[in-house]
C-alpha cells in the first residue's frame, strides 16, 4: 500500500461536516441540498412551515385543508378547501330539495287544516 493509496482511502471517508449522497454515494457537504455530482436533492428545502401533527389535525378539523396549508402544501390545502366548498354546496342543494318539498307538503297540509278549522290558527 503506497502513500497515494492511503490518501485515497482517507478521501473516501466523510469528514465531520460531510455525508454520502443518497443517490450516487459521493461525499458531499452535510448542508448541501443538492448533490453537485448527480444533481439529486438530498433533503427537503426548509419551507418555514410547522410540522406539528396535532396542530395540523386541529386546523383541518376547523377548516378542511388548513392543516395541509400549515404543513406547507398550499396547492393540496386549496384543493381540499375548494372541494369542501363544492361538496357543501352540493349537500345544501341535494338536502335543500327534499327539505323544500317537505315544507311545501306541510304548508299544503297546514293550509288545508286551517281552512277546515279557522280557530286553529289563532
Amino acid at each position: 500500500m503506497s502513500a497515494d493509496d492511503s490518501s485515497e482511502t482517507a478521501e473516501e471517508t466523510p469528514g465531520i461536516d460531510e455525508v454520502y449522497c443518497r443517490n450516487c454515494g459521493e461525499i458531499i457537504d452535510a448542508q448541501a441540498e443538492i448533490c453537485p455530482e448527480c444533481g439529486v436533492r438530498q433533503r427537503s428545502p426548509d419551507t418555514g412551515a410547522g410540522n406539528d401533527a396535532g396542530i395540523a389535525a386541529v386546523a383541518s378539523l376547523l377548516i378542511p385543508g388548513a392543516g395541509q396549508i400549515y404543513l406547507g402544501h398550499l396547492g393540496r390545502g386549496l384543493g381540499f378547501i375548494v372541494g369542501s366548498f363544492v361538496a357543501g354546496l352540493l349537500s345544501i342543494f341535494l338536502i335543500g330539495i327534499p327539505l323544500l318539498l317537505g315544507i311545501w307538503v306541510y304548508a299544503i297540509y297546514d293550509a288545508y287544516h286551517l281552512a277546515e278549522d279557522p280557530e286553529r290558527g289563532a
